[in-house]
């Protein structure tokens, strides 16, 4: 097959040729286990209530056809009250890797002992009025508490080192050819995610005060190499809004163990 005469074209096509080679040197992308002992201890945990079952099951049909059916990583399912019969049957014909069942301890799906409920009432109304997204919802306020700082506390969770969030409704459109939690572990990542957009402002207006706050506390565990110039485009005197997802996180589960996080 001749080449394009164009230069744009045959530069275009060097370039893709370049990428592809280094993502085949630099990465092992086309990577497969050759044994189970080349499976990382790891898991998806999906946090889920009994009702989601049906969107479940095609986050889950996609994960395993475009990677779990590789690997067969198991499936933690928690929830804030027992899972029905029905959810634990539907999910649990999706795969052919182990799942666990959790009920999440009211003390995690809660309020703090040091939260005023009556003034944390007062101000959801408010932001519900003033159309705040999710300002009236006190149950995604205990989804955010639990998945900040406590899922990686449930006891189902103790036995793993990795984790990948999974969610229902999600898709996965690509074959994922490799094994993530291996590359962390060889790479020795931390953290990773997919998606990262500009915040409603309206919804964190004290976020960067706790921050600043935070970092002048703590000038210790600010390393030296940080991501400040991501976040805020004034060295940290405001808060520019760029903040990723953690929907769609994986992490080494040291990071949250550690004294630090803690």
């Amino acid at each position: 097959m001749p080449l394009p005469r164009s230069p744009l074209v045959r530069y275009l096509l060097l370039a893709v040729g370049v990428v592809a080679l280094y993502a085949l040197l630099h990465t092992g992308y086309v990577s497969y286990p050759t044994s189970d002992s080349q499976r990382v201890n790891a898991c998806f945990t999906v946090l889920a209530r009994n009702q989601d079952w049906r969107a479940l099951r095609d986050s889950m049909k996609q994960i395993e056809d475009r990677f779990n059916r590789r690997y067969n990583y198991p499936y933690v399912f928690l929830n804030d009250e027992p899972f029905s019969d029905e959810f634990i049957n539907m999910t649990r014909s999706m795969t052919q890797a182990e799942v666990h069942y959790g009920q999440i301890p009211s003390e995690h799906w809660s309020y703090p002992e040091y939260i005023n409920q009556t003034r944390a009432s007062e101000a959801r109304a408010k932001m519900k009025q003033d159309d705040v997204m999710y300002g009236g919802s006190e149950s995604y306020r205990h989804m955010c508490r639990f998945e900040s700082g406590l899922f990686f506390k449930h006891p189902l969770m103790q036995q793993f080192d990795y984790y990948w969030r999974l969610e229902p409704g999600i898709q996965y459109l690509c074959d994922i050819n490799y094994d993530p939690f291996l590359l962390m572990k060889q790479r020795r990542i931390r953290y990773g995610w997919t998606i990262a957009i500009y915040e409603l402002m309206n919804t964190v207006p004290t976020l960067w005060d706790s921050v600043r706050r935070f970092m002048q506390t703590h000038p210790d565990l600010i390393p030296e190499h940080n991501a400040l110039w991501w976040v805020s485009r004034d060295n940290g005197t405001s808060y520019n809004g760029c903040h990723f997802w953690s929907n769609f996180e994986i992490a080494d589960l040291s990071f949250y163990r550690s004294p630090e996080y803690q």
